[in-house]
């Protein structure tokens, strides 16, 4: 996936970049393109690759494959110090033993700037980031936002063409980083330079971005403004990443119709007749008389949060959560009700609900009735309603609510969790082996990103003979 930009206005391009540490592969051919003096976020969970994206750029880190061409020019044959780049981390690496005016001057003394130029230069960046007056200040009589400050004016005041910054807000408290989000806006549209921001925060990234970039698993899932990543996710993972969302497994009927709870809702989406899911925010789920709404729920839980209040309500095994300026007290039965617009559907990653593996029988039937049947490395006795002979290519299918997580030593497979979706009544979990991807449905919350180890029950997986596939 890459946002089309033309090419007069593009700064810097990422072109199926690739790296891998330790034989796993973090980013996996990451196409991606940054305008002049945009404002970029890199969003995502911890281990998705914003941060080596970043470490590719500035020269720390070298991809294993692809291309990085600033301006047009192969930036790869550029060594980290003479790039037009700098560089803020969350540890701020100030020098302790100078003061605030030596720390901010370091960069333009190492390049052997005239020394009234370099006083006039901090000066002015140091206004610019509200420390005027600092200048003689020891790093350790500042706070942590004033330190924070004083890394951005030393990365600002050799002017680079592109700023990045890994997550520098994250030693932040909460009053101070809503604060610095502003700031750090301000100080991107007075400079003019192109900010390249990486974060696991979604409402940073939406307080401050012109563009979005969430990424999953060393991949981009979605690239786009704020309001496009808010208002139409691409896919569950970004809809359940980037604020709260109701996610459902529905069924188009028609065209702009859609079964969801056991009742039929308009939308605005022309689709086939197939399995989707459904994202609702909760915000536009509307509050009305039971025999008003689309569909009737029970109130299992409502919080006042000072301008909604926020309901948890059970509607035909589902779990809603809504809100809204009208309260209700648990215990009501209410009518919801959701206008067209606000339903966006959305293609599943596993349309059938179901994994289907290709595998070879092995041995045929034991005395039990059960054949021995083979794939991804693993062999398992198997019941089968159809006689199978050795070495006849069959087709397995287990639903995602047969894979059952289970302890290590109880194991068949393991992979890692790419991600973990709550869709009403469960998590719905796409997990990565060493040989293919896995829906699993369960109870368990699990994190994304974490190794997991699964199993299912022979008598849960359908075997089909070849031909019939």
């Amino acid at each position: 996936m890459e946002n089309r930009v033309s090419g007069s206005d593009v700064l810097i391009r990422l072109e199926d970049l690739c790296k891998s540490f330790d034989n796993e592969q973090i980013l996996k051919s990451v196409n991606l393109s940054i305008r002049d003096k945009e404002f970029v976020t890199l969003l995502g969970p911890s281990g998705c690759g914003k941060t080596t994206i970043l470490r590719c750029i500035a020269g720390f880190e070298t991809p294993d494959e692809g291309k990085i061409t600033f301006e047009g020019k192969n930036l790869l044959k550029t060594p980290a110090h003479m790039r037009p780049i700098n560089t803020v981390f969350q540890k701020y690496a100030l020098f302790p033993h100078l003061n605030v005016f030596d720390n901010v001057a370091f960069g333009l003394r190492i390049k052997k700037v005239p020394e009234k130029t370099i006083r006039q230069q901090v000066r002015k960046m140091l206004a610019m980031v509200d420390l005027k007056g600092y200048e003689r200040r020891p790093i350790s009589k500042l706070s942590g936002g004033q330190q924070q400050r004083v890394a951005i004016a030393r990365a600002l005041v050799n002017m680079p063409r592109l700023l990045l910054l890994d997550e520098p807000l994250g030693a932040l408290d909460l009053k101070l980083r809503k604060d610095m989000q502003l700031e750090l806006k301000n100080l991107h549209r007075q400079s003019g330079i192109t900010f390249l921001y990486v974060t696991h925060d979604q409402e940073e990234a939406l307080t401050m971005s012109d563009t979005i970039v969430v990424m999953k698993s060393g991949t981009i899932q979605q690239i786009g403004s704020p309001q496009d990543i808010y208002n139409e996710p691409a896919n569950a993972f970004v809809a359940d990443f980037i604020g709260e969302s109701n996610i459902f497994n529905a069924r188009m009927n028609e065209d702009c119709k859609v079964l969801l709870c056991g009742a039929e809702f308009v939308c605005v989406d022309p689709k086939p007749a197939e399995l989707v899911d459904v994202v609702i925010r909760p915000e536009d789920v509307e509050i009305v008389p039971p025999e008003k709404g689309i569909v009737t729920g029970h109130v299992e839980a409502s919080l006042f949060k000072g301008v909604h209040y926020e309901m948890t309500v059970s509607c035909q095994n589902e779990t809603w959560i809504i809100h809204s300026t009208r309260s209700a007290e648990v215990g009501d039965t209410i009518g919801m009700y959701v206008s067209p617009e606000n339903i966006h559907i959305m293609k599943r990653m596993f349309p059938d609900e179901e994994n289907r593996i290709e595998a070879v029988v092995t041995a045929e039937a034991n005395e039990e009735g059960m054949y021995e049947i083979s794939f991804d490395g693993k062999s398992l006795l198997l019941p089968s309603r159809e006689s199978l002979a050795a070495e006849e290519k069959v087709l397995l299918t287990v639903a995602g609510e047969d894979v059952e997580l289970c302890e290590p030593e109880d194991s068949v497979f393991s992979g890692v969790l790419d991600s973990v979706v709550w869709k009403g009544s469960h998590y719905e979990m796409i997990l990565t082996s060493e040989h293919r991807r896995w829906l699993i449905r369960s109870q368990m919350d699990e994190q994304a990103g974490s190794e997991v180890s699964f199993r299912f029950r022979p008598d849960s997986i359908k075997v089909v003979k070849g031909e019939e596939q």
